[in-house]
């Protein structure tokens, strides 16, 4: 005779991890519950929760779980795409708050701090360029991720990255775009990308001020390492 399998709907009211978050506040529940809320449902085999508890164990807890590409999660039984997808999602969503918090449009006074403030975001398994829109004083107006998942940045048009700064009447512009494999060593590629920009940028009155490459826990400023003043004198000379 089969034995009966516990299914979330056969769980009182009161331990379910949908039910807690409703009368405690999602602060009060364990990682591995508020997974399970958003998975919301688990398989024939296993509860949300038990998944949940095994996509902790499987990554090695919450920070594994944010660093895993959504193809990796969607291997685990019991979460497939659309799952991994509301995970990252809501990583994502984690990543920016806290941003945006720390943020408050105060000004950037120094590379250390911007870098400081996106290291958890542009710190990812898929490569991303990202701008970010600066006033007069130096302060985040706005910022945009201009494209994800491409290593060829050859392929990003000025004018994705220009239009938001024109928009928002942006005094200048810090590129930022990760490499996944942790090294953050500006290859020939991102040199040339950099002076492509930064040539557009002086045509519109808008310049390209540094442009920062994150690693593991780490980064490369063009600016720091003089080569955005090199890059200037460069176009300046040539007219």
């Amino acid at each position: 005779m089969e034995e009966n399998k516990i299914t979330m709907r056969s769980l009182p009211e009161e331990v379910r991890p949908y039910e807690r978050a409703e009368a405690l506040g999602e602060e009060k529940l364990s990682d591995s519950e508020l997974i399970a809320v958003l998975l919301r449902s688990g398989t024939r085999e296993s509860t949300a929760l038990e998944i949940a508890q095994k996509l902790l164990r499987n990554f090695g807890g919450i920070r594994g779980l944010e660093a895993a590409s959504r193809e990796k999660l969607s291997e685990v039984k019991g979460v497939g795409r659309v799952k991994a997808t509301v995970i990252r999602s809501a990583f994502e969503l984690g990543k920016r708050g806290i941003r945006e918090k720390r943020v408050e449009r105060e000004p950037v006074n120094s590379v250390d701090r911007l870098a400081e403030l996106y290291m958890a975001e542009m710190t990812s398994s898929q490569e991303r360029v990202k701008a970010v829109m600066l006033d007069n004083k130096c302060r985040i107006i706005r910022d945009e991720i201009i494209s994800v998942g491409s290593s060829n940045r050859a392929m990003v048009d000025p004018k994705d990255i220009f239009a938001a700064a024109i928009d928002c009447r942006a005094h200048s512009i810090v590129l930022m775009h990760n490499h996944p494999t942790g090294d953050c060593s500006p290859s020939d590629d991102d040199a040339e990308f950099t002076r492509r920009m930064y040539r557009a940028g002086n045509l519109l009155g808008i310049k390209i001020v540094d442009h920062l490459i994150f690693g593991d826990n780490t980064y490369y400023s063009f600016f720091q390492s003089g080569e955005m003043a090199r890059i200037a004198g460069i176009t300046e000379r040539a007219g």
